[in-house]
């Protein structure tokens, strides 16, 4: 029964099913929405409602109502949620004369474009970082080997398409108690409500060149372990060297690969997500609310999807 699931699983997206509106990147993210027809099924009522509701309580959150105004620092991050309300997630758009992609759901306006960063633009949370790669290093040189491999998710290789090496533990996870070490590590760390991992390239592999997609969030690699001079990525055409004890930085919406050379040494790193630069304080703590709320959203909506589900089960299950 998985394609039920996943024909039910698909309105957990942050858009629904909705056909993606253009021209109202403008609106309040409360006031535009899309409107349900009028003999909608019960679950898209209901997905509806838990839609509305998280706008609502974003808004009151933020701006201190659910109808108060949104200060002018907060105009971007308004654009923000408009995308995130109205566009499919399959949207993208290629800027830069086809260097780059950008997801229309992901859409936050006015951040520079450059490929690549220096780690001082960070801030002085990543010397911390760099400062506790030694335990960080002998933790996961500890463990990772050992980890149950399903906890490395090859998220390019999926589906038979083709063996990348690329893995991660995610660190968010409550699974992954293996590392108590590199999470303190980054206790302090500015990052993004995105993806925080101990990551591996597996040697003799490479993740064909893909664009990310999230423009208001910048790739940061911390190399722990691996053959120098042998794992890289390549980003906009330029090649980004992993070195252990170092750390890279640079905007994964450009085309970009990665690989590892060397025959034998796999290459272990940090995969951390954080916050574009130009975004200042109250925009992240914005993005940080924002994305909480959406997650528990997600839940609920996976909640208010399960009876649909197991109806559809049981209607395929009953004999004829």
């Amino acid at each position: 029964m998985h394609f039920l699931h996943a024909a039910a699983l698909a309105a957990l997206g942050s858009a629904f099913v909705r056909p993606a509106k253009r021209g109202t990147r403008t609106a309040p993210l409360c006031t535009r929405r899309a409107q349900t027809p009028r003999r909608a099924h019960a679950w898209q009522r209901s997905l509806d409602s838990i839609d509305d509701d998280m706008w609502r309580d974003v808004r009151r959150e933020l701006y201190g109502g659910p109808d108060a105004a949104a200060p002018s620092t907060l105009s971007r991050f308004e654009r923000y949620c408009v995308a995130r309300r109205t566009a499919l997630e399959e949207d993208v758009v290629e800027l830069d004369d086809g260097r780059r992609l950008v997801a229309e759901d992901q859409h936050y306006p006015n951040l520079t474009a450059k490929a690549i960063w220096s780690p001082n633009d960070l801030g002085d949370w990543l010397e911390e970082v760099l400062a506790a790669v030694p335990s960080v290093r002998a933790e996961v040189r500890a463990n990772a080997e050992t980890y149950h491999e399903s906890r490395w998710v090859d998220t390019y290789g999926h589906d038979g398409a083709y063996d990348s090496g690329w893995g991660m533990v995610d660190l968010r996870d409550a699974e992954a108690v293996a590392f108590p070490r590199t999470r303190a590590a980054l206790r302090n760390a500015e990052l993004a409500p995105r993806r925080r991992a101990v990551a591996r390239q597996r040697a003799g592999k490479a993740i064909h060149t893909h664009s990310d997609r999230v423009p208001w969030c910048l790739t940061c690699h911390v190399a722990l372990e691996g053959p120098p001079g042998a794992a890289y990525m390549i980003v906009d055409g330029e090649r980004l060297d992993w070195t252990p004890g170092a750390a890279t930085v640079c905007d994964t919406t450009f085309f970009h690969s990665a690989h590892n050379d060397h025959a034998e040494q796999d290459m272990h790193l940090l995969h951390l997500e954080v916050f574009h630069p130009d975004l200042r304080e109250d925009e992240r703590r914005a993005l940080r609310v924002l994305h909480n709320y959406l997650g528990d959203a997600r839940e609920r909506r996976a909640d208010a999807l399960s009876p649909f589900v197991a109806g559809l089960e049981n209607a395929f299950l009953l004999d004829p």
